[in-house]
Formats: C-alpha cells, structure tokens, sequence
C-alpha cells in the first residue's frame, strides 16, 4: 500500500470517478464505498491500520479540532479537499480505535420539479410562512431536499433568509435573495442564540438543521418565529408526517403548556414533508414522499390532539398537494423504478 496520506487521496479521486456517495474507514477492514445504499469493497486487500486511520485524520483535522476530537470521542464536520471534494465527515471511536465516515456532498441542488413536489405545493411555497417540517430517517436526503426549497426560493423572490446549521453543508449563493449562513459554535454560540437573533432581524424564512437534541429548549422561539411573517424550515428525524407532529406535541416546556404547544401549532403549521430514499433499478436511489399541508381540518385535529387521523386527510386530499407514502412508493413500483420488495409491505 501507498503512504496512509497518498492512499487516501487515491481513495477520494476514485469515489470521484465512480461517483461514490460515501466511504468509510475502519481498523482491521479494507477501505468500504457505498454508493445509494449498497456497500462495495475498495482495495480488498489493503486491510487498514490503527497508525493509518491516524494519520489521515491528522491530515484533515486542525489542533482545535483534534482537541474536541480527544474530548468528546466524536466529532461531526464539513471539509473541502481541493475544489471540487466537499465531504460531510464523522470522526468517532470504535473498539477504541478511530474510525471516519465520508458523505460527498454534490455542489448540484436538484430543482423541486424533478423531486416530485406537485405544482399547488411548489406554487403556495413561493410566500409561504409559517412551520415547514421536513423529516424523514439519516439518510433519507432531507437536506437535498431543503437546498432545493432554498433554491427556489432564492431564484424566484427577494428574501432574507437564514441559515442555522452544525455543520454547514450545501453553499449557497446569492441570486435574487439574501442568504446568511450561520455555524452553530462559531458564527452564533448556540441555536437558542441563533433564533434569539433572527427574532431580532426582519428575516423572511430560518432554516434549522437536524436537531441532536434540545428541541424543549427552542421549541418556543421556533413557534414564536413561524408565527410571524417568516417560513421556518425545520429538518426532523421522523418516519412520517404523523410521527414528526407527535415529537413536537410530545415536547415538555417549561414555560409552555401541551394544550399551548397544540394550539400554537395548528396556526402555524405551513406542512409536513416525510421522505425516503429507496434503491432502484438503475443502480441509483428513488424518492419516496408524504405530504401534508395545513388546512381547517388539520389545524382543528391538531388543536383536537387527534393527530392519529391525519392519515386519513393525507389519503383523500390529492388536490391539495397532499401525498401518501403508500401511494407514491405504489407508484414507484408500478412504473418500474424500484423493486417491489424494496417498497415494504404495501398493497399493490
């Protein structure tokens, strides 16, 4: 094998060439790439080494970093290698050796067009404000998703807009909108900071990244932001449209009641996006969505609590832009992208 260093700039040109999505390094196993979903050996017989996972961190990592590294046996990132390489990166320990995951991030943001969105969502997102939720589980392209709303936005309409990421992944940049990119540690203290500011500011639409943890703590000046004249973007771990509500009516506040959170929800809510990316025929991935959009009868189940019933008004309100998973993972399978296995257990 090459020097660590060397090999492993081998091992980013090839993810290059072969339009790899992520890599990923591990003690006593050779180099593993896995591209939409399915893992393929690197190099078999270059099995790594604890000295060279060593090195190549060291190459990439600052002093600064190496500290919280060693501190929190953790640590999540974004590096650019050259410049066209940007890498989501997650350094952590296994077995008490090091171990890295690489997640390329494509400069290409795909319009909403060619992700399925109908045409009544796209159009009432154009001014839209109040809480947009986009969820779905790790991996499901959640914030392809949102830099596709952003674009939109910023190619279509004169707005503020504000970032809160940890770390920032896609860069945007300005066309017809103003956009602000904030990291969370270094360019505000703390989300609560964050959105404390953009409370302060005439900001048209926030948008917040997946939250580790501590939704109790900014829940209330999230429903305080969605409830004036801004769009709020909020990315969520959730299956679908029905479980990422439950996560927010389910949050205890300390200065907020559950019959407050409710209330507050259903005037704010804007909709619900839930996704997945499931493998298709084509060797690539095909996206999955749900789509809930607010109206009467949303907003008085939500107050109601009876959020169990929301399924129901997904299913039969197609013209509205709502989308079921089942029907568009049906779909899928019915047109031939993906296999019919792959969808999981839905009547066809």
């Amino acid at each position: 094998m090459d020097s660590p260093l060397e090999f492993f700039k081998r091992l980013l040109l090839d993810m290059a060439k072969k339009n790899v999505s992520n890599l990923h390094l591990s003690v006593g196993s050779a180099p593993l790439f896995r591209n939409y979903g399915r893992f393929v050996s690197a190099y078999e017989n270059e099995i790594l080494k604890k000295e060279d996972i060593e090195k190549i961190i060291n190459s990439f990592l600052s002093p600064e970093e190496l500290k919280q590294l060693e501190k929190n046996k953790e640590i999540l990132l974004v590096k650019d290698f050259g410049e066209n390489f940007r890498f989501k990166i997650s350094v952590f320990y296994q077995k008490g050796s090091p171990a890295v995951s690489f997640n390329y991030i494509s400069e290409n943001i795909l319009d909403l067009d060619s992700l399925g969105f109908s045409g009544n969502f796209k159009k009432n997102l154009t001014n839209a404000h109040g809480l947009l939720i986009v969820a779905g589980p790790t991996g499901a392209g959640k914030t392809s998703t949102v830099s596709s709303i952003i674009k939109k936005i910023n190619l279509e309409n004169k707005k503020y807009i504000i970032t809160l990421e940890d770390p920032i992944e896609k860069i945007f940049v300005n066309k017809r909108s103003l956009i602000d990119q904030r990291q969370l540690g270094r360019d505000a203290i703390s989300l609560i900071d964050g959105l404390k500011h953009c409370l302060e500011e005439d900001v048209d639409v926030v948008y917040l990244d997946e939250m580790k943890d501590g939704l109790e703590l900014v829940l209330p000046y999230i429903l305080e932001l969605a409830s004036g004249n801004c769009l709020v973007i909020l990315e969520m771990n959730a299956e679908n449209c029905t479980w990422a509500l439950e996560k927010i009516l389910n949050v205890s506040c300390q200065n907020l009641s559950r019959e407050s959170i409710r209330f507050m929800l259903a005037d704010v809510l804007f909709g619900v996006i839930a996704q997945k990316l499931i493998p298709n025929r084509s060797n690539g991935l095909s996206l999955a969505l749900e789509v809930l959009t607010s109206n009467f009868a949303v907003k008085s189940l939500i107050r109601e609590g009876n959020i169990n019933q929301l399924e129901n008004i997904i299913q039969n309100s197609g013209e509205e832009g709502m989308v079921n998973m089942d029907k568009s993972l049906k779909d899928l399978v019915l047109a031939g992208e993906i296999d019919r296995q792959d969808a999981g257990e839905i009547e066809i």
